[in-house]
């Protein structure tokens, strides 16, 4: 029955055009076809872990010793990832008779040491999967399984919590290939500035609704404080875009205004809104509103602003990015909201995969369910051990803080908790505050869902030219960004190069495939 179920939360998402909910979480719970549409985890929270349907049903105490081997991005030293793979495996143990092995790789490596251990055979029951992991590449080489049966017979509680277009946005002709995590997904865009800079410019902000309205701020950033960068790369990018762009996937190919119902794919390095924003912050460097050589800069721009050498920077916006950007400067921080927010199939950019190296998914399904729905899983994988990861500052509410004199170089464990399947359910930071995961529940509600979220490209046809595109981009795209290089000046030829790669191929692939898509949803 369960199958059953399956099929037809895809199937109705595809025919009633619930891929376009609202919310990269999807939409409201009375609108979804799950129990808990995809608000949180408010279900599995209140149940800490305890499944109606599924591994409470039926004791899998008494299975056969396993151990399941967890590969995630992120630092964590050999000890730490020991000591906590033996807390989680002390829950695992007791419920399914399995172990738990973590082992985790620093962001800058880890896709290549994955796609090593998958090209060698290595096993590995549970894969991380980040957005240079794409789900229709990974399913197109075998390297990860079809997750269907799996979710029927040991994932109840997480088919209880994600939403039919959810489920459907991961999939490829009906097949569930990956598990999306529960966090905040959608985005919008807009500048990280320093509050005591902003505030005392007495300018009022509220109405800045562009990137070219920053400029009168800018300005008087430079005039008031002449040896700080008004506006800054970020080791040499600057490519927070300040539009609602779909980017289809990967690659090549956006609609360019997701808050639009057009659906014509075009290449954005070479729309009428590109040229604007690189003409825009040709002008501004000129002007010195950037600062110089802003492609070669080789500092972070936490670093920069946190010692008061610049004063914004382009950012994402979501709930609790004020304070991330605090901790990561150590000042106080405004953002300044340009793009309101919105959700593509991009913004389930984080999930959980099932290799083929896996010697039993059915086993490793059982643990995904927990870190799913378990908070003490949850709390574990994403915090650490209590006392000596971190410590509460307000157990009723659960907010926590490092332990006194302690930081997070000391730990060996870097927190990442988007890239864990649910931190909705997990302890808050205390620079979060008591109710981030509340106002991360009602940000994916309030995301405006692009016409086309649900649709998955496939480059497998185009994949030469798209590696022809991309060195085409990276040849001028840092030089444009940062206003280092004058626009008109390389536009043509860059057009030219993009002609001669292969471009106008990938935006007829992606477009066919686009409006196959469409049309199934009719």
């Amino acid at each position: 029955m369960l199958r059953k179920r399956i099929h037809i939360l895809l199937t109705a998402a595809m025919i009633a055009g619930l891929m376009a909910g609202c919310g990269s979480a999807g939409q409201s719970p009375s609108e979804s076809g799950a129990a808990q549409g995809s608000t949180g985890t408010e279900t599995a929270a209140e149940s800490g872990g305890d499944s109606q349907n599924g591994t409470k049903a039926e004791d899998r105490s008494g299975q056969e010793p396993y151990t399941v081997r967890i590969v995630a991005d992120g630092y964590g030293s050999e000890e730490a990832c020991a000591e906590i793979g033996e807390a989680v495996s002390e829950i695992t143990k007791a419920k399914f008779n399995t172990e738990v092995e973590i082992v985790r790789y620093d962001f800058s490596t880890y896709v290549d040491k994955v796609q090593t251990e998958l090209a060698s055979g290595e096993k590995i029951d549970l894969l991380g999967g980040v957005s240079q992991l794409p789900i229709p590449s990974a399913a197109s080489q075998g390297q990860v399984l079809a997750l269907n049966d799996l979710l029927e017979s040991d994932g109840q509680d997480i088919l209880a919590d994600i939403s039919s277009e959810d489920l459907a946005s991961t999939s490829i002709d009906g097949q569930v290939y990956a598990v999306r995590n529960n966090k905040e997904l959608g985005l919008g865009l807009g500048f990280a500035c320093n509050t005591q800079m902003l505030e005392s410019l007495g300018v009022d902000y509220s109405n800045i609704k562009t990137e070219a309205d920053m400029e009168p701020i800018l300005r008087a950033v430079k005039e008031k404080y002449p040896d700080c960068y008004p506006f800054a790369s970020d080791s040499g990018a600057m490519g927070d875009y300040m539009y609602a762009i779909d980017w289809l996937g990967r690659d090549f190919g956006v609609l360019t205004d997701s808050f639009s119902d057009d659906t014509t794919v075009v290449n954005f390095y070479t729309s009428d809104e590109y040229y604007e924003l690189c003409s825009r912050r040709y002008e501004w460097s000129q002007n010195g509103l950037i600062m110089p050589d802003a492609s070669i800069n080789t500092e972070q721009v936490t670093s920069l602003m946190g010692a008061g050498k610049a004063f914004c920077a382009t950012t994402e916006t979501k709930p609790g990015i004020e304070s991330q950007w605090e901790r990561n400067t150590g000042i106080d921080i405004t953002i300044i909201n340009i793009v309101p927010y919105y959700t593509t199939t991009s913004n389930l950019n984080n999930y959980w995969y099932i290799p083929y190296t896996s010697e039993q998914p059915e086993r490793a399904m059982q643990v995904l369910n927990e870190m799913y729905s378990n908070p003490d899983v949850a709390n574990l994988l994403i915090y650490g051990i209590e006392g000596k990861y971190y410590e509460f500052v307000e157990e009723e509410k659960g907010v926590i803080d490092y332990p006194e004199g302690i930081t997070a170089e000391d730990l060996g464990w870097t927190v990442t908790a988007w890239h864990f399947p649910n931190e909705l359910i997990a302890h808050k930071w205390v620079t979060d505050g008591p109710d981030i995961w509340e106002d991360t529940i009602a940000f994916n509600k309030d995301c405006h869902p692009s016409v086309a979220k649900g649709f998955v490209w496939d480059s497998t046809d185009v994949t030469n030219e798209v590696v022809a595109c991309t060195t085409v981009l990276n040849k001028y795209k840092k030089g444009l960004e940062t206003g280092d290089v004058d626009p008109d000046s390389v536009w043509e030829q860059m057009k030219q190069e993009f002609e001669e790669a292969g471009i106008r191929k990938i935006l007829t692939e992606k477009q066919k495939q686009l409006d196959t898509w469409l049309a199934g949803r009719l």
